[in-house]
């Protein structure tokens, strides 16, 4: 930062913190802190998404477009988009043609076209997914991922054009295999070498989910693969290393990277070395699924689509945003939590000391979701995730987050906590002012732990999908036990709770329905919680009699 910069900072810094009352810092309970925090920083965020073109266009119901690239033909100056496209809901292993639009500018009007390419058994292909094209030499190259039922070894495949129109798959396909569902390409000049970018795991069977690479001299012959970003989660299908996009601004790259959070959770990531990313340099979140960074003239832009939202979106790119992130941090000698207004609304850290020494050791945290409230509108996980409360009631040991939006969805939470010296309750109100632009599949509180084995009255090593919801759930390592107790009957239903072990979190879910159902306006009770903690492992003891004093 410049000294300038530094100043500006300090000195806005400073009015925030001194616009805070100095009674809304100080508790009427002396075991029990609460202290507000305000921290500006200098972000990638994105402006205002706009819808630019539908694929339901033409179709006799509505169809989406995932997956997408953006490239302007050299000649004539039109802008081509590709995408994976079908008809909803989702159906990923049927994905079988790339969606064609082409437009005057990046904004439209976009006219679609005929599909740009359709999967070829005898090619290998039995859905293909995530074109990506580039130029050189007056031919453009599509690259993208060609499934087969062996999720290990998914085919890399390429074909080319002259003319953006008619596309020709290449001799040397498949130009490698790797899993797991290796894909999602992204491929970028570097030096003299070309670099492909691409979503995999560190075993071909699984493992941390990465961005792996290769490099080229010809666009057709690549290397042995390398890694260019490890996320600390483990697993197979999806994960938080999804369509890699790699930008480069003078001597800094940018790498951009979904699912990490939610689905339509991009996360942004800064380094000097186009081919090294770590997971410390995150420099931005962005509310787009699958984005894609676009640059026309001056002008830069980033793309978002995916399951259940209607088509291609479109938002302004500011690499140097100013963002202020809001919150307060309430703690006593046996726990610090730390509560966000601004950006999101999010409990974004827990630590814990059982032995009440203040000696705090980590409990919750923001691994994967962090634990907030979601919503899944058109398809299953978090499309909507929580953003800024609209507004802020802190008082005696309690903090209320009203107002808090989901994506464009017609819908807010209030949000409340009630803080004890041991352990501390919290209350949703969802508020449905109209319809929701889908079927809505889940409505959830999602608990994010920083421990490794979750469990409820029956039984550990949860994973997957449970009915109903549990009197407590627990994420438990050695010397601990981190105990999410439930009041019976305070949500408006009880549908079911998801474990997901890679990331040790758990959603609460009181409404969950595959196919989606609708969600009248109205306002819904969405739950009660107590969370505590102990020393002990698995402490069931603990778990019962938080359940048994909250009903």
């Amino acid at each position: 930062m410049t000294p300038r910069w530094n100043k500006f900072v300090a000195a806005l810094a400073g009015l925030m913190l001194a616009a805070v009352p100095l009674s809304a810092a100080a508790t009427s309970r002396p075991e029990i802190k609460s202290v507000p925090f305000v921290k500006v920083d200098k972000v990638v965020a994105a402006g205002k998404f706009v819808k630019v073109y539908d694929p339901s266009v033409g179709e006799t119901s509505p169809w989406y477009y995932n997956d997408h690239t953006l490239v302007q033909d050299r000649k004539t100056g039109t802008w081509h988009v590709y995408a994976i496209t079908h008809a909803e809901p989702a159906n990923p292993l049927d994905e079988k043609s790339f969606g064609h639009a082409t437009a005057p500018t990046p904004n439209g009007p976009w006219t679609k076209q005929p599909p740009a390419l359709v999967a070829d058994p005898a090619a290998g292909e039995s859905h293909i997914w995530a074109p990506y094209v580039t130029y050189d030499a007056g031919t453009y190259y599509m690259f993208y991922a060609g499934g087969t039922p062996d999720h290990t070894a998914y085919r890399m495949h390429l074909a080319t054009s002259t003319d953006l129109v008619n596309w020709t798959r290449d001799a040397a396909n498949p130009l490698f295999t790797d899993g797991f569902d290796g894909r999602d390409p992204m491929v970028h000049k570097v030096g003299n070498q070309w670099v492909m970018y691409y979503t995999a795991n560190s075993t071909p069977s699984g493992g941390n989910h990465i961005v792996a690479y290769r490099t080229s001299p010809d666009l057709r012959h690549w290397s042995d693969r390398q890694t260019a970003f490890q996320h600390p989660a483990t697993g197979t299908f999806g994960g938080p290393t999804e369509s890699p996009f790699v930008v480069q601004r003078g001597t800094d790259w940018y790498l951009f990277i979904c699912c990490d959070g939610g689905y339509e959770v991009t996360k942004v990531y800064k380094s000097k070395d186009p081919l090294h990313f770590t997971i410390d340099q995150q420099v931005g979140t962005i509310a787009a699924h699958a984005a894609e960074v676009v640059q026309d003239g001056s002008k830069w832009y980033v793309t978002g689509a995916g399951w259940g939202k209607g088509g291609l979106y479109l938002a302004p790119l500011d690499f140097d945003s100013l963002q202020i992130t809001k919150g307060r941090v309430i703690s006593s000698k046996y726990y610090r939590a730390t509560v966000q207004s601004q950006p999101r609304a999010a409990l974004t850290k827990l630590e814990v000391d059982p032995s009440g020494r203040g000696s705090y050791k980590p409990a919750l945290d923001s691994s994967s979701r962090s634990t907030a409230p979601y919503l899944a509108v058109g398809t299953f996980g978090a499309t909507d995730t929580a953003g800024a409360a609209a507004r802020i009631m802190a008082k005696s040991a309690s903090i209320e987050l009203k107002g808090i939006p989901f994506g464009d969805e017609p819908v807010t939470a209030d949000w409340s906590f009630s803080f004890g010296t041991k352990t501390f309750d919290t209350s949703l109100r969802w508020n449905v002012a109209g319809q929701t632009t889908a079927p809505v599949w889940e409505v959830a509180l999602n608990v994010d732990s920083a421990l490794g084995d979750q469990g409820d009255p029956g039984g550990f090593g949860r994973n997957g999908d449970v009915a109903g919801l549990p009197d407590w759930s627990m994420a438990t390592g050695s010397g601990l036990s981190v105990v999410t107790a439930y009041k019976q009957g305070s949500a408006w239903a009880a549908d079911n709770h998801w474990y997901d072990p890679p990331n040790g979190a758990v959603a609460w879910q009181p409404l969950w329905q595959p196919g989606g159902r609708a969600l009248p306006p109205g306002s819904y009770s969405g739950g009660t919680w107590r969370f505590g903690f102990s020393g002990t492992e698995k402490d069931t003891t603990l778990a019962n009699r938080l359940a048994d004093d909250l009903n």
